[in-house]
């Protein structure tokens, strides 16, 4: 039979190892709702520049929204507005910011944007 005193502190390790481990699974649940929320946005204000090159048919302009609308965001896009009729092709690339560490940010699968936006571009007719 164990002295009575033998087991003291024998949850410390194991309590201390639960902290760590919560505290780690918290964090990634963090990063990953940061890079929703980076990817949701650059893809919303690449939507709008590209509706603004659908209608307009001024590249430029509509890059120039995209960079007052992400800030100081590191993205990069490329607007493609075909003559005539069709469609006005965006490209966006992207890094998401990083709470963690760049050596474990390099490995997660969420960690940069790459999209590709397809908008028609509508003509007005009149009879």
């Amino acid at each position: 039979m164990p002295r009575p005193g033998a087991q003291r502190g024998a949850g410390v390790f194991a309590s201390a190892f639960g902290l760590v481990f919560f505290l780690v699974f918290l964090l990634l649940a963090v990063q990953l709702m940061w890079s929703l929320y980076a990817t949701s946005v650059i893809t919303g204000a690449a939507y709008d520049a590209g509706r603004i090159a659908a209608r307009t048919g001024d590249a430029g302009a509509a890059v120039s929204r995209f960079e007052r609308s992400v800030g100081s965001y590191d993205a990069d896009v490329a607007i493609t507005v075909p003559p005539g009729e069709g469609v006005v092709v965006v490209d966006i690339a992207g890094t998401n910011p990083t709470l963690l560490p760049q050596r474990w940010a390099r490995a997660l699968p969420f960690g940069t944007i790459d999209r590709s936006l397809e908008i028609r571009r509508e003509v007005f007719i009149e009879d």
